[in-house]
């Protein structure tokens, strides 16, 4: 095994230094191939350079001619002298000597600077591709340095490598040495195990002829004794079954007996049982049929009757709890018909004005349930209905505190309020009413006339508009706004908010007499009559439509019909508005109408 991990090592050794080496052979390769790269790519540039450089030079040359020839005049003439001392060019063309010379002299110097620029050319040329090459030798240099020291050391590792083969050969050899020294000894091992095994075989085959007589002898013996056993068994068993049997007969008979008294006192308690469930399912069904019956009337608006089944309810409810634990599930089943009895009882004795008795339920029902949110608000209803404005305010607030979310008890808040005059507190329970129900048109039409009693008219009538868009079917808005407009002077627009709630409910003798006042302010006396003749005809106690006819009369010089009008009105008066309607008929006198003035006389009024 110390072998094998020493192999083991020394190849891993190997791998890593042949890995090695070939790494650097790839590294000293690319690094080649990179400087020949470089090099070359330097050589491309180096010429390129020099032919842009010999191109310039030339240009530059050109242009020398091409300027010297631009600024040389030359003369066609015709050769008419031959004495003259002149040069004749293709026979066409005379160049005197002096312009010729002139134009030696400057190729000269030109060429001459060509040469020049050309000998510095190469020149730089020499001295760049000598500086490289010079380089590239040193390079060169440094990779055979290189590869030798990486022969060398390729050489070193070769021998270690060597080394260790044979090493590793002398390993194997002794190796399978012990091989051959562990077979022999496994060969004598197996002669040993062999040899003893023959002769523990034979001292087991005497121990066991020996001792399978022994058993046998052991045996005989058994089976003498099983036979007597075998008699005194079957004398036992005969008298355990002659016993058992008579025991059998007696258990038999007592248990027939006892089972016949247990069927009896089951059947009995099960038919008292059985009585028992069958006359609470019939109180079940009958407290159901109450609860139908009480809907039923409620819905019918029968207050009386629906106050009746609920009380029977609570009676027969009574009865049932006293069976019961108060801690039991059935309890809390019952009790439950307690809390919907009561709180619909008080919610029946509101509709019908029996606001106090209501209050004393909804009392009870807080008593058994003081969580109960709905009968706070409902008992502070009654409290509003009577005029406990302060205390139903207490009761809603609690109301407020079980259940913040319930938009209806805010609204109810604001009404107690609205009733106190505290109507910028109650315009502030209409928004919170509105914020958790921007649907209800009764909470616009409030805060409208909250509003509208601050003096703040036109934020009303937005309120009162928006009521209508929610329910354009609630007379009561139409006649609200149309009192609003009445008081801003819009007398044409109110008797049509007016118009709107006669047709749905004709029998309104307070809109007749406010469309009447609308139309007499626009001087439609006649019209305006009709109109306090309807509420008259309604409400034949109405002494302000009595008062508006009689106003109306005067205006039309009807002063005997005026004078009557006038003395009913002061007559149905309460004494509060009598003095009102007083000081009404004494400005009419002190404006000169007759009626008034006699009327005023006969009282003895000063006007």
């Amino acid at each position: 095994m110390e072998v094998n991990n020493t192999n083991n090592n020394n190849t891993n050794n190997n791998s890593k230094n042949n890995g090695k080496y070939k790494n650097n052979t790839c590294i000293m390769i690319i690094l080649f191939l990179l400087a020949l790269g470089a090099f070359s790519g330097i050589y491309f540039l180096h010429t390129k350079n020099i032919e842009s450089r010999f191109n310039k030079a030339l240009e530059n040359y050109s242009l020398n001619i091409q300027t010297i020839i631009s600024n040389t005049t030359i003369d066609k003439t015709v050769i008419t002298n031959e004495s003259e001392n002149t040069i004749t060019i293709n026979n066409e063309f005379i160049i005197s000597e002096e312009i010729a010379n002139n134009f030696k002299s400057t190729f000269d110097i030109n060429t001459r600077m060509l040469e020049s620029s050309m000998s510095e050319i190469m020149k730089n040329s020499n001295d760049v591709l000598s500086f490289w090459f010079a380089f590239l030798s040193v390079i060169m240099i440094v990779f055979t340095f290189a590869g030798i020291f990486n022969n060398n050391n390729i050489l070193s590792e070769s021998k270690e490598n060597f080394k260790y083969i044979n090493d590793l050969k002398k390993d194997i050899d002794n190796y399978k040495e012990k091989i051959h020294n562990y077979e022999l000894s496994i060969e004598n091992l197996q002669l040993k195990i062999e040899t003893e095994t023959q002769r523990k075989i034979f001292e087991l085959e005497t121990n066991s002829n020996k001792f399978l007589k022994e058993i046998n002898e052991k045996n005989s013996e058994a089976l003498n004794s099983i036979d007597k056993l075998k008699i005194e068994f079957n004398n036992s068993i005969n008298l355990i079954q002659e016993k058992s049997n008579q025991m059998i007969s007696d258990i038999k008979k007592q248990a027939q007996k006892e089972s016949e008294q247990l069927i009896k006192s089951i059947k009995d308690k099960a038919e008292e049982e059985t009585k028992k469930l069958i006359e609470k399912n019939n109180i079940n069904i009958q407290i159901s049929n109450l609860f139908n019956w009480a809907y039923q009337a409620d819905n019918n608006k029968e207050y009386d009757k629906a106050i009746n089944y609920y009380n029977q309810i609570i009676e027969m409810t009574d009865d049932l709890l006293k069976e019961y634990d108060q801690n039991s599930e059935e309890y809390s089943k019952y009790k439950n018909n307690y809390l919907i009895s009561y709180y619909n009882i008080g919610n029946a004795k509101i509709n019908i004005g029996y606001n106090k008795e209501a209050i004393e339920d909804f009392d009870m029902l807080i008593k058994l349930n003081p969580y109960d949110s709905e009968a706070y608000n409902n008992r502070g209803n009654a409290k509003s209905n009577l005029g406990y404005n302060k205390d139903a305010i207490k009761d809603f607030d609690k109301s407020i505190e079980l259940n913040p979310y319930d938009s209806k008890v805010y609204y109810n808040r604001g009404n107690a309020k609205n009733n106190l005059g505290l109507y910028e507190e109650a315009i502030k329970d209409y928004d919170k009413t509105l914020e958790l129900d921007p649907y209800d048109s009764e909470a616009y039409n409030n805060r409208g006339n909250a509003k509208s009693n601050l003096g703040y008219n036109k934020e009303a009538i937005k309120d009162f508009d928006k009521a209508i868009e929610l329910n354009p079917y609630d007379l009561k808005v139409y006649y609200n706004r149309a009192t609003i407009k009445l008081y801003l002077g819009l007398n044409e627009e109110a008797i049509e908010d007016f118009n709107k709630a006669i047709e749905l409910n004709p029998n309104n003798p307070e809109a007749y007499n406010n469309r009447g006042i609308a139309k007499k302010n626009l001087g439609l006396n006649e019209e305006a009559i009709k109109d306090f003749n309807k509420a008259i005809e309604l409400n034949p106690n109405y002494s302000d439509a009595y008062n508006n006819r009689g106003i109306s009369k005067l205006y039309l010089g009807n002063n005997e019909e005026a004078y009557n009008d006038l003395i009913k009105c002061y007559n149905l008066s309460d004494n509060i508005s009598k003095k009102e309607y007083k000081q009404r008929i004494i400005d009419l006198a002190r404006d000169g109408f007759e009626a008034a003035i006699k009327i005023c006389d006969e009282k003895g009024w000063k006007y």
